[in-house]
């Protein structure tokens, strides 16, 4: 079996950001999350540190 995991299609960043909004909008929007403001900002931000920190872990695998 070949390790190669150069034809493995990594993901593009805007994808990964999609993936997440979408998945937010899914799940936050209407929420009991969504009633309380400190509840949402707190996810709010909980979700845009998750982007940021996939977006240091696509990038460090791009430059591979």
């Amino acid at each position: 079996m070949d390790n190669d995991d150069s034809s493995i299609a990594k993901p593009e960043r805007d994808d990964i950001e999609a993936l997440i909004e979408r998945w937010w909008a899914e799940h936050f929007s209407g929420s009991p999350v969504a009633q309380v403001t400190q509840a949402w900002n707190h996810a709010l931000a909980a979700k845009e540190e998750l982007k940021r920190l996939l977006q240091n872990v696509t990038s460090a695998t791009a430059k591979e």
